[in-house]
């Protein structure tokens, strides 16, 4: 039976304070999608705190056999979303438990930070040390790719193909991969940590295209981000939020709720029958 599961992280149990300083950087993403045979997918997989945890939940999911992971998609290089791949990878004991065919990721060098980094080099020279560790094939997807892996098509809507309408935003959060998922009776989308802008450019690309039954809120459900077209273009009935306590709670307060993004979020969140928290527990989906 394919099946979508939403890892509950460390990260998203987090409930001291949050503010414009601190708490912002607690949440941590991972998600393993199960084909009707069995063949596993991964996108992101949380901090490095969360490998031990997240790997037994695949092995669980591995039905006795090698573990072995077809895909591994990181949407974005930070470390509460690449971070357990990154730990499996130089830990030898971990490692020989996986084995890991492909990693599908989009990391353009030319991008810079608000402050002028050319942070994504760094996460480049890294993700080579990663692929020579475990074996894994690299792939860099095309805008509007599809790969199906044992019927689940994965269709890539949004890589930073054009760095200039971002640079200077914020962080690499702004690359992310925005991607859908279609399994025999549902489908998904997945943002990461996808910035408003990169939710603007889908929306155009993709209009009157765009509808799932399940859809992942970009950057944590977080105020900075949101984009009220997108959402209505998704009508998603079921909304998966990799948030954390604390964090949950600041967006619905005084603080942030008003702010623009906040409500469109909140939209989305009234819109659906279904919410589903990271922090609530790790949740199994039938697709």
């Amino acid at each position: 039976m394919e099946k979508l599961i939403q890892y509950c992280t460390k990260e998203s149990l987090y409930d001291g304070a949050f503010n414009g300083k601190v708490g912002w950087h607690a949440a941590g993403m991972g998600y393993i999608l199960v084909t009707e045979n069995g063949k596993l997918i991964v996108i992101d997989g949380g901090c490095p705190n969360d490998t031990e945890d997240f790997l037994a939940l695949l092995e669980k999911n591995a039905d006795g056999e090698k573990l072995t992971v077809e895909m591994w998609i990181i949407t974005h290089p930070h470390g509460d979303h690449d971070g357990v791949l990154n730990t499996i990878s130089r830990d030898p004991e971990l490692l020989a438990r996986v084995e890991i065919k492909e990693i599908v990721y989009y990391f353009p060098d030319e991008f810079y930070d608000k402050n002028g980094n050319y942070t994504n080099i760094a996460a480049n020279e890294n993700m080579k040390k990663t692929l020579a560790l475990t074996g894994a094939k690299a792939h860099q997807p095309e805008l509007d790719e599809k790969i199906t892996i044992d019927g689940m098509e994965f269709n890539f809507l949004y890589h930073t193909y054009d760095c200039k309408v971002i640079n200077g935003l914020v962080n690499c959060n702004v690359c992310s991969l925005i991607f859908t998922v279609q399994a025999k009776n549902k489908k998904i989308i997945f943002t990461g940590d996808a910035n408003t802008r990169n939710l603007q450019v889908v929306s155009w690309l993709y209009r009157g295209k765009l509808r799932c039954d399940i859809l992942q809120m970009p950057h944590h459900s977080l105020c900075d981000t949101g984009l009220l077209e997108f959402y209505k273009e998704v009508n998603a009935e079921t909304v998966l939020e990799p948030t954390c306590i604390a964090g949950d709670r600041a967006m619905h307060s005084e603080l942030y709720c008003n702010t623009e993004c906040a409500r469109w979020n909140e939209w989305a969140e009234l819109n659906a029958k279904t919410v589903h928290k990271t922090f609530e527990g790790t949740v199994e989906i039938a697709l």
